[in-house]
């Protein structure tokens, strides 16, 4: 359950609350106000009837004037049942008048009964007219809230209207307040997906919140801290590549000059040995022909080891003749995986138009490719694109993609993935990885380059 849900339910559930305790005390000011009528109408009613007796002929006081008691004037009280009856139980005269009743809209019958449970048990009063000990009539008052219950579910039903609409009312205005004080929390969302996806210039707003505001500034403070402990991370690694291909250089070039001029030497004086051995010394012939063997097996594996450690023809002819050679090499040693190389915008991608790191970090990064499909890929296939941009967004674009077993990306995370990621990182760019067991793998880079055209 989302913060702004929680909200609103817990707000609907306050305002619901008092509108319950609205309805309560509305109910029981209604019924407080029944009883406080049935009580002040009984006493104007003794009252009345008080003055009645007074108006009775003392010397016929059997024959009894209606129009002293005047009944029928009292019919509004409909919350009480008076009737005057003579000695013998009929009535001379009652407030009961036909059609008023009860109001016409009656309330429900639950809603009286609810009411009748709240009510005391009414009992009639009884007022006797005698003269000279002999009952002459009788006033019988008998309270009857329920005429009242119509007016009462009324004023209750307009209570829930009124209620009802405040509800609405203030429960709209709430969620959208709270909607509002929330809806910065989508920036804050976007800004972190953007930050999860690299992309490091994302900057949040001034919010007018204060709260929201600290967090906007400690934010923006903790991303430009994080830029410069990457960028000082890719200055380094930029530092590193360039002593690492400095040694590389320095080694090729030692092994070059010292090592491969001191076989080639070997190499010709064992020639010359095993030359004079055929006719003067025979018993050094096998000698003399194992060590020229030796030294031209040696002088192949120092010539891997020098395009290794530093091709020479990508310093000489470019990158796109370097990846060329460097592919069909591949080829002759692994006959059984057909590799392809797509190339397009190559006239930017020379020695004039590219740096020599960015060459030779597309370079590492196919020759590192094409070691893993040989050796851990099972592919039969092996696709190499690389594209030179030079509109609006310039780089390098590089997609190896194979059709071998693949991987668990989460489970594998070997030192040669981990330092193509440094090496493209190092020059701000981007480095994914999309494999699955069984689905082959695709590794998808980017590098940001001002062409040179």
């Amino acid at each position: 359950m989302n913060l702004k849900l929680r909200l609103n339910l817990v707000t609907t559930g306050l305002l619901l609350l008092l509108m319950l305790a609205g309805i309560a005390l509305s109910f029981n000011n209604a019924r407080n106000n029944t009883l406080a009528e049935i009580a002040s109408a009984e006493k104007s009613t003794l009252y009345l009837f008080e003055s009645g007796k007074l108006a009775i002929n003392p010397i016929k006081p059997q024959t009894i004037d209606l129009n002293a008691f005047k009944l029928q004037q009292l019919s509004h009280m409909r919350h009480l049942k008076i009737e005057l009856v003579d000695s013998q139980g009929s009535v001379l005269d009652s407030n009961q008048t036909q059609g008023l009743n009860k109001l016409s809209n009656e309330a429900p019958a639950w809603f009286e009964q609810l009411l009748n449970k709240t009510m005391p048990r009414w009992q009639p009063k009884i007022k006797s007219l005698s003269f000279n000990n002999q009952l002459v009539a009788k006033l019988i008052i008998t309270p009857d809230p329920s005429y009242e219950y119509a007016e009462i579910w009324k004023q209750i039903t307009d209570l829930l209207v009124l209620l009802a609409l405040f509800f609405i009312c203030v429960n709209l205005m709430i969620a959208w307040a709270i909607a509002q004080a929330l809806k910065p929390t989508n920036t804050i969302l976007t800004a972190l997906d953007e930050i999860e996806k690299g992309h490091l210039a994302t900057r949040l707003p001034h919010f007018n919140l204060p709260e929201l505001s600290r967090i906007g500034q400690k934010f923006n403070h903790m991303i430009e801290t994080l830029q410069q402990s990457i960028n000082k991370n890719h200055r380094l690694t930029q530092q590193l590549m360039t002593l690492q291909e400095a040694e590389r250089k320095s080694l090729a070039r030692d092994l070059h000059d010292e090592f491969g001029q001191c076989l080639t030497a070997i190499n010709t004086d064992a020639s010359v040995i095993l030359k004079r051995a055929k006719t003067q010394y025979p018993e050094l012939k096998d000698s003399a022909q194992a060590i020229t063997q030796l030294s031209r097996h040696l002088m192949e594996l120092v010539s891997g080891l020098l395009q290794r450690l530093r091709p020479g023809v990508l310093d000489e002819l470019g990158l796109e003749v370097a990846l060329q050679d460097l592919v069909n090499g591949w080829r002759t040693r692994f006959e059984g995986i057909a590799a392809t190389l797509n190339i397009a915008n190559a006239q930017y991608l020379t020695k004039e138009s590219l740096g020599d790191v960015e060459s030779l970090v597309v370079y590492r990064l196919v020759q590192e490719c094409l070691t893993n499909v040989s050796r851990h890929a099972a592919a039969s296939q092996v696709n190499i694109q690389l594209h030179a941009h030079i509109k609006e967004k310039q780089g390098i674009s590089l997609i190896i993609q194979d059709n071998g077993k693949g991987f668990n990306i989460n489970q594998v995370q070997g030192l040669g993935l981990l330092g193509m990621r440094e090496r493209v990182e190092g020059l701000e760019g981007d480095f994914s990885i999309q494999a699955q067991p069984e689905f082959g793998t695709t590794i998808t880079v980017w590098i940001p380059l001002r062409m040179q055209a």
